[in-house]
């Protein structure tokens, strides 16, 4: 399956991947297409941000964010565990898939946050 959301990337992938019943996501930063710079409004808002671009790839899959089962969150700080963590609750709720949260030093165009996901398609 093609998938046609957000801006043509910037490199060599696809915005998701379906593969035996489970679509993969790349990682959507929290780089606002609509200014090309990191959504604005602190570490929080770029973390919700990052989170918010996966609903049209994921719906676009036939699924949404309660069918997520991994989460990959990368952060170019370690002391933004709180504030991500907080918008990240706020994103998902009641729902709790499994995750990891990596610092790392830095990632494209300024951006504080990264995530990536792999979401189960519903029967």
């Amino acid at each position: 399956m093609k998938f046609s959301y957000g801006a043509t990337p910037r490199g060599h992938y696809t915005p998701a991947v379906i593969s035996k019943g489970m679509v993969y996501v790349s990682g959507q930063t929290s780089l606002d297409p609509a200014t090309g710079l990191p959504a604005a409004g602190g570490v929080e808002a770029e973390a919700l941000f990052a989170l918010k671009k996966l609903d049209p790839i994921l719906a676009e899959a036939g699924c949404s964010k309660e069918n997520i089962v991994m989460c990959r969150v990368y952060m170019t700080c370690n002391e933004d565990w709180d504030p991500i963590n907080k918008a990240y609750a706020a994103y998902f709720g009641d729902h709790k898939p499994a995750r990891i949260a990596l610092p790392i030093k830095e990632l494209n165009k300024g951006c504080r946050v990264e995530v990536e996901v792999i979401a189960e398609l519903p029967e």
